[in-house]
């Protein structure tokens, strides 16, 4: 007698499973890269090269913006405003901790006791960690880049490194997109650009100078970046840190990553037309159609390249690292052990603060986070199938 067709699953063999019913063996990535490699190639050199010359006259090669993109930009650098802004609260509430000797973090109170630091002497600490107090800069690393004011002008030479300035990342992308900000002027031009004998020219600049207005920005000196000057003045004023319930905060978390996802979509979008570059070496990240020609690589084997940097096409957590955590199901248990390790999920930083202090898990990170796993005791663990 055939059972109840209710309780089989069919799936087809041509069609791709998308259920999450069936993404629940997510790998967790909390293993550090291997700095002995450089990094995997997104995509072949010969489609990298083919992409690039097909888009040598459109914008935004020719010099000219997108203007679908414009306003992508300046949602980005307010959902970024507003991430930050809400960080900032968050974690007067919510405690994060960092390592001494490594780049590991974890969200909640104590720090776990898992054995997987890489810093000096981990051997003599039987690779535990050393936990101290962390800051925003754990959640959010900065990816500081440099800034141009002419983005198809020649590359940066290592003697000029310290006459031009830098900004975040994420930050300079926008402004290369078509936000304008004061305190970093770019050149926007009006005429796209001509390339004749590997050469630039700009009619732009010819027309200005017939006329007789030739206006050069001016560049103020190398100073370091001020977040507040991006801040959204109104981001959070109905919401006082002094006054947060559960509720409340529950509120502010789920506003602070909206924000996050939004900023990572708009890098995205931006990042689909506008050129970024990312050492295959090292973290240093160039936004611009040529990256910077500095001796600045401090990754493996850097003497063989003079210092120099082995630029290749980034991804999205490149510009925008995610910084995985362990994930915290109980942040008034025990601190994680280290033999229970494979029954742990994870999710990026700022997704396990905002969980912690209230706000819904989102439906992409269930699977990592691996909320349907009943960690056993340390008792249990041998009778575990």
């Amino acid at each position: 007698m055939p059972g109840n067709p209710a309780t089989y699953v069919h799936v087809s063999p041509v069609t791709s499973i998308s259920n999450s019913y069936f993404n629940q063996n997510v790998p967790v990535p909390m293993e550090l890269p291997n700095r002995k490699k450089k990094k995997p190639f997104l995509t072949t050199y010969k489609e990298f090269t083919r992409k690039k010359a097909k888009s040598d006259s459109e914008p935004p090669s020719n010099g000219l913006l997108v203007p679908e993109l414009v306003p992508v930009a300046l949602d980005t650098l307010n959902a970024r405003a507003t991430l930050l802004t809400g960080l900032h609260k968050l974690l007067k509430v919510i405690s994060i901790k960092k390592c001494r000797f490594c780049p590991a973090i974890h969200v909640g109170p104590i720090g776990h006791q898992i054995a997987s630091c890489l810093g000096p002497h981990n051997g003599v600490r039987h690779g535990r960690h050393d936990w101290t107090n962390g800051s925003i800069q754990d959640v959010v690393p900065p990816i500081n880049t440099f800034h141009l004011f002419d983005r198809l002008a020649k590359p940066i030479m290592h003697e000029n490194r310290w006459n031009i300035p830098r900004v975040p990342a994420i930050v300079e992308l926008c402004i290369q997109a078509g936000v304008d900000i004061p305190l970093y002027p770019t050149k926007r031009r009006t005429e796209p650009v001509v390339v004749i004998d590997n050469e630039i020219v700009d009619f732009d600049a010819k027309e200005k100078h017939k006329s007789g207005n030739v206006g050069k920005c001016k560049i103020i000196k190398p100073t370091k970046f001020n977040e507040k000057h991006l801040y959204l003045k109104g981001s959070f004023d109905d919401l006082e840190v002094c006054a947060l319930d559960a509720k409340n905060l529950a509120v502010l978390a789920e506003k602070t990553m909206q924000a996050w996802f939004l900023m990572r979509d708009g890098a995205k979008k931006l990042m689909s037309k506008y050129m970024v570059y990312v050492c295959g070496y090292c973290q240093q990240v160039h936004v611009g159609p040529k990256g910077a020609k500095t001796s600045e690589c401090k990754g493996y084997k850097n003497y063989q390249r003079s210092g120099r940097h082995g630029w290749q096409e980034a991804t999205i957590d490149d510009l925008i690292p995610p910084g995985y955590v362990w994930h915290v199901q109980d942040c008034r248990g025990p601190p994680l052990p280290t033999e229970l390790r494979v029954f742990f999920g994870a999710a990026p930083a700022v997704i396990e603060l905002c969980v912690q202090a209230g706000a819904a898990i989102p439906e992409d990170y269930k699977a990592m986070m691996r909320l349907d796993v009943v960690v056993p005791d340390l008792s249990e663990l041998n009778k575990v199938v």
